[in-house]
């Protein structure tokens, strides 16, 4: 199986082009020019009603804790602002086109919970792809690729066609991609029961990083991979329906190492508190 795929790309595509405000624009070069000394900061919406909120949250505290930077967590899609993105180093999202709240409400206490409005707004939207090019890095996690009806994300992405709904199997991550930083030394691993998504990737735009495949249906297809947009740098990692994944260490190391790489950063060669990757694993 290749590391990417190889197939034509998606005839006509074509999609409008949404311009910011000249506050927005200012916003945006603000967000450039963060003092060399501040702490990077890492902004997260990860979690929705079909993927739980707490373990991707806890996961990602537990793999970057070590890395000195701050870590921010929306707990409403209604909080990733353009402002808010203007103001970040690397955001990580895990959420797909539809409307799922996660959990966040006005009171402490409440008998309905209003419905949280879409994900991908035209304004958050071109807010993402303006601060990746401006410098912010973008992670993107397993279900963010089912937003096929914005194609100007789904460019962002590399993505020509997602493809999702798989039965929930054991999967398993292996023809790792040993010459890029993110994945080199990393080892194939059982992720236990997942759903594996996958894409057909714009040719030529994106480098593959591992594959996955699952036990029950012959699926072996590219599951993360990376490129350059602009002044930023984009990742994609399709492991995460379930909780199983976060509990691999080789996956755990391929977040630790996207995270880095993704804002242009050297990846530690201690990359956790014992001083060497992750060997455990429930898996």
């Amino acid at each position: 199986m290749e590391l990417s795929e190889t197939v034509s790309r998606r005839s006509a595509l074509q999609y409008g082009s949404t311009m910011f405000s000249a506050t927005m624009l200012s916003s945006l070069v603000s967000g450039e020019s963060r003092a060399s000394n501040e702490s990077p900061r890492a902004l997260f919406l990860v979690g929705d009603y079909w993927h739980n909120p707490i373990t991707q949250e806890k996961n990602w505290q537990d793999v970057l804790r070590h890395a000195g930077w701050q870590l921010d967590f929306a707990q409403a899609t209604k909080f990733v602002t353009p402002e808010e993105l203007a103001k970040t180093d690397l955001f990580v999202v895990s959420r797909y086109a539809k409307s799922n709240n996660l959990g966040w409400a006005e009171g402490g206490i409440v008998s309905d919970r209003a419905d949280e409005e879409v994900f991908l707004t035209d304004e958050r939207e071109q807010a993402i792809i303006d601060n990746v090019k401006r410098g912010m890095g973008l992670l993107a996690m397993h279900c963010s690729v089912w937003n096929g009806e914005r194609p100007k994300f789904m460019d962002l992405l590399g993505i020509e066609k997602p493809y999702m709904h798989t039965k929930v199997q054991p999967s398993f991550l292996h023809n790792i991609n040993q010459d890029h930083p993110i994945s080199a030394g990393v080892m194939d691993a059982k992720l236990g029961e997942d759903e594996i998504f996958y894409c057909d990737l714009i040719p030529g735009r994106t480098t593959g990083l591992f594959n996955l495949k699952g036990e029950e249906q012959p699926i072996d297809r590219t599951g993360g991979w990376c490129h350059d947009f602009g002044k930023g740098r984009v990742a994609v990692l399709l492991p995460g329906h379930t909780p199983h994944p976060f509990h691999s260490g080789s996956f755990k190391m391929i977040m630790w190492r996207s995270a880095h790489w993704a804002m242009h950063k050297e990846i530690p060669m201690k990359e956790f508190a014992n001083g060497r990757p992750p060997e455990r694993s429930i898996y």
